[in-house]
């Protein structure tokens, strides 16, 4: 597979997952737009970017629930780059909230703003530059989006919309020659957890609880998703579309499973 003279906007690009996806792409040769609120990383990540191949790279530090930054950065992108050919929504927020909790609804608005209506607005904005290039969507999602667990309802919720966003999305942009699809990630080994102020006891104690859970006794590599992000971007995708990817370690299974013994 390769890239060259593709553009690939990536929102959360900064950091875990969508760092890795950049980086993997930058290595395919295409051309990025990189979109993320911590300036410092992303500017670190563009910089990789830049000295793993020959290609252009553009940065907008930005907050992609915020309408009228996220439509700039696109326009910009068309702008600079002529084109977007494919458009990875990676941006994500984590939340630690209860039903009963008196904040319940202002964690539930901000963590939908930025998981889940970032991905619709981003790809309104995209669509004009992806019907004109016949290009397509990765969406990354999670297995949350399948499994219940305690103080994650916003989360939770957020990534079962990206699911079936993809599908609808899917359905409506596939007479453009535009696909979409979405990778439901099982637990990866990025910083996310402490990004989002988790102890150190607290991510120790969730990893464990996630390997005891997972079929295959491993934590997934950020790496892992971006190659298959890239896969699912590439010419040999060509007849996949509305189409969810768990990448998990069996953890999904392993949640439904009973035993007959």
């Amino acid at each position: 597979m390769n890239f060259v003279d593709k553009t690939v906007l990536i929102t959360g690009a900064a950091s875990g997952i969508g760092n890795a996806i950049a980086k993997n792409f930058a290595k395919l040769s295409a051309n990025l737009s990189l979109l993320d609120i911590n300036k410092d990383n992303l500017y670190k990540v563009a910089e990789e970017c830049e000295n793993l191949s020959k290609i252009t790279v553009i940065k907008f530090v930005i907050d992609v629930s915020n309408d009228t930054e996220l439509k700039q950065a696109v326009n910009e992108t068309v702008k600079e780059l002529n084109k977007i050919d494919v458009l990875i929504n990676c941006a994500g927020i984590l939340s630690s909230v209860n039903i009963t909790d008196s904040d319940i609804l202002e964690v539930y608005d901000k963590v939908l703003r930025v998981n889940l209506r970032s991905v619709i607005a981003a790809t309104h904005f995209a669509a004009p530059a992806l019907i004109e290039s016949k290009g397509c969507i990765v969406n990354i999602s999670s297995v949350m989006s399948k499994l219940v667990c305690e103080r994650a309802i916003p989360y939770n919720v957020s990534k079962a919309g990206i699911t079936h966003l993809t599908k609808c999305v899917a359905l409506e942009l596939a007479k453009y020659g535009v696909r979409v699809n979405c990778i439901a990630p099982g637990i990866v080994r990025t910083n996310i957890l402490e990004n989002n102020g988790y102890s150190k006891e607290r991510r120790q104690e969730i990893e464990k609880s996630c390997l005891n859970k997972n079929l295959i006794k491993q934590i997934i590599k950020a790496e892992e998703i971006a190659e298959l992000a890239a896969y699912l971007a590439s010419n040999k995708a060509v007849s996949i579309t509305g189409t969810e990817f768990v990448i998990d370690c069996g953890m999904t299974i392993f949640s439904q499973h009973c035993n007959l013994n």
